[in-house]
């Protein structure tokens, strides 16, 4: 694919564009546009993440097979000054890892963080659940101020450690 060719971005029904590649990896540093965003590649609207992937996937050469008993390990750090280019293939590469690669959340390591540390919301952090966190958080100080304890955020908490399957990625805790 060349450096020159040009793709539409689309966000909630509206569309952008068209922008070279060079300028969406900008746009995604700046935080402008995110990885839910839509882009039209060949003939179809797919995300920004799947977009990525699919750029790896043809830019990654065919690895020679080895033959010995030791596995290959790729070595990332080789790659780690020319990722720190703008716009570079390498950090197109590193750029696209795909979300799917995330460890799934414990559930019972959210539970436990539920049970005793819960009204400061940090179960929800740990299952990447920013807001829900930060407001039990800011409801814990609230009503720690106003002298009526934690009661209520560390309530909610515990009704969140029986009820809560999946975390902020809509994965299903294991």
């Amino acid at each position: 694919m060349s450096d020159s060719q040009e793709f539409t971005l689309r966000w909630r029904g509206r569309q952008s564009g068209p922008y070279p590649v060079a300028e969406i990896n900008r746009m995604l540093d700046d935080h402008k546009i995110g990885m839910g965003h839509e882009i039209f590649y060949q003939d179809e609207w797919i995300t920004l993440d799947a977009f990525f992937a699919a750029l790896q996937k043809a830019a990654a050469p065919a690895a020679p097979r080895m033959n010995s008993g030791f596995p290959a390990i790729p070595l990332a750090t080789a790659a780690a000054p020319a990722a720190r280019e703008k716009g570079s293939p390498v950090r197109l590469a590193m750029a696209a890892a795909p979300a799917g690669a995330e460890r799934p959340r414990r559930r019972l390591v959210f539970a436990l963080l539920a049970v005793f540390a819960g009204f400061t919301g940090v179960h929800n952090f740990y299952a990447r659940q920013w807001m829900t966190g930060l407001l039990q958080l800011l409801l814990s100080v609230a009503t720690s101020l106003m002298s009526f304890g934690i009661i209520a955020s560390w309530l909610w908490a515990i009704v969140e450690a029986l009820v809560v399957r999946r975390d902020g990625h809509d994965k299903e805790m294991i």
